[in-house]
């Protein structure tokens, strides 16, 4: 509760809010005094101060013994301020300051970083999968007391979920999540292949074979390389045609002895045959692409017009007959849609059989089907192995190990994805694959993650 001023004995005043004050003009309390004393207990109090300096303190006695100064010496104790805080300012700079107070400047309108949305978006998922988890578990019973378990620590995984919700926690670091899969792959514990786990030796590498199984072993293996032969000159020709053209009508060792503009000279030669001189010279002939345009009069434009309305009543009358004549076709027609689904089922029908058939060489001898694809590579049967003829006697020579077999045999049934070719492509596009799992953090410099030292 505020009291009002009441004066006291010995000079001192008691202010609105209960405390004695003690005026700056008694003569127990000079400026010399103050300056001596410079101390928050011998200080000389302002009016409403909480601290009464020690004069006050020692005339309080006296004052309730009745032997205080006089009450008007109290008087000084207040003033009024009739100047204010801008005296000696001139009035532009008073009309600046009073504008500042009453119309303050507004900071600067700066969007929100990347890093703040994201911290938006990251509470509002935290918030749903709050409520989610709330909505979850089993409502408790008004006035059921809650049970907590003082001694009780999280476990890791809470722990790590926790810290990964936290924004505080690693602040400078965005950690990519890994989406978690929606669906089960259709291949899921499916075998994909039929081969034994063991294949037996062809007859031919068998110790001193007959002459017919070694010409049948010789046989497959010449068969294998003019495949593997013919596949690499169909990827040759698909990624160099004019070189395979040249080859084809030159030779290798010839087109080898040829430059880049040879080459293109005599590509001309064999394919552009109706060219001119200047063409084949390697002169470019320049061809204008400007049309000589002339003027057409009125008549030649109604006579067009005429001519277009002619033409399309022709065509229409055309459509019309044919359309007639077609009645009579039916027949006919029927006829060749028999034939096109009797085509069509006997191509089925030999699909079918061709299907079988790998199914069949898969299972029996772990052939393993070209149009199968675990991955990105492709299994490749090793080369056939053929018996030394060094003598009469023919020896199957020692190659390859356990290891290598049985590796071959889990690849040949689909179990394993087969090794990439060691290419330089191949080892480039691994190293890159690799820096991309290595580069899942990605640090953020603590001055871009937020505006407020540009606000």
């Amino acid at each position: 509760m505020l009291l009002e001023p009441t004066e006291a004995l010995g000079g001192c005043r008691l202010c609105r809010y209960g405390i004695y004050t003690s005026p700056c003009q008694s003569e127990s309390f000079n400026s010399e005094h103050a300056l001596n004393n410079n101390n928050s207990d011998h200080a000389c109090c302002c009016c409403c101060c909480c601290c009464c300096c020690s004069c006050c303190w020692i005339a309080l006695p006296q004052a309730i013994k009745g032997q205080g100064a006089d009450a008007n010496d109290a008087d000084g104790l207040f003033t009024v301020d009739t100047a204010g805080s801008c005296q000696g300012l001139s009035a532009s700079s008073r009309r600046e300051i009073a504008r500042a107070k009453i119309f303050p400047t507004k900071r600067a309108n700066i969007g929100m970083t990347a890093s703040e949305l994201a911290k938006v978006d990251r509470a509002g998922d935290r918030a749903e999968r709050q409520q989610l988890e709330a909505s979850k578990q089993p409502k408790r019973l008004r006035g059921e007391p809650e049970l907590f378990d003082l001694w009780s620590a999280p476990t890791a995984a809470q722990q790590a979920r926790k810290d990964a919700e936290d924004p505080e926690v690693f602040q400078g670091i965005l950690k990519k999540t890994k989406s978690t899969p929606t669906f089960t792959p259709k291949t899921m514990h499916q075998k994909v292949g039929t081969a034994p786990a063991v294949i037996p030796a062809h007859e031919g590498q068998s110790v001193n074979p007959d002459s017919e199984a070694f010409e049948d072993l010789a046989c497959m293996a010449a068969a294998r390389q003019i495949e593997a032969e013919r596949e690499g000159e169909a990827i040759g020709r698909k990624m160099r045609p004019m070189t395979a053209e040249l080859i084809a009508h030159l030779g290798a060792e010839a087109v080898e002895q040829m430059d880049d503009e040879a080459k293109v000279q005599m590509y001309r030669l064999l394919k552009c045959t109706s060219s001119s001189s200047s063409q084949l010279d390697g002169e470019p002939q320049v061809l204008s692409n400007r049309a000589l345009k002339k003027q057409k009069s009125q008549s030649q434009r109604n006579k067009e017009k005429t001519r277009k309305l002619h033409n399309s009543k022709e065509e229409q009358s055309k459509a019309q007959k044919k359309l007639e004549r077609s009645v009579g076709e039916v027949g006919a027609m029927l006829k060749d849609m028999k034939e096109e689904e009797m085509t069509r089922t006997e191509r089925k029908k030999y699909k079918e059989e061709i299907r079988a058939q790998r199914a069949e060489m898969d299972a029996k001898q772990g052939v393993v089907p070209s149009t199968r694809r675990l991955g990105r590579t492709k299994f490749e049967e090793q080369e056939l192995v053929l018996p030394k003829i060094a003598t009469g006697l023919r020896s199957m020579p020692l190659q390859g190990s356990g290891l290598k077999d049985r590796m071959t045999s889990i690849i040949r049934r689909g179990l394993l994805p087969a090794p990439p070719e060691s290419t330089k492509t191949e080892a480039d596009r691994r190293r890159r694959s690799g820096a991309k799992f290595r580069k899942k953090l990605k640090f953020m410099s603590p001055l871009l993650r937020d505006n407020i030292l540009l606000r």
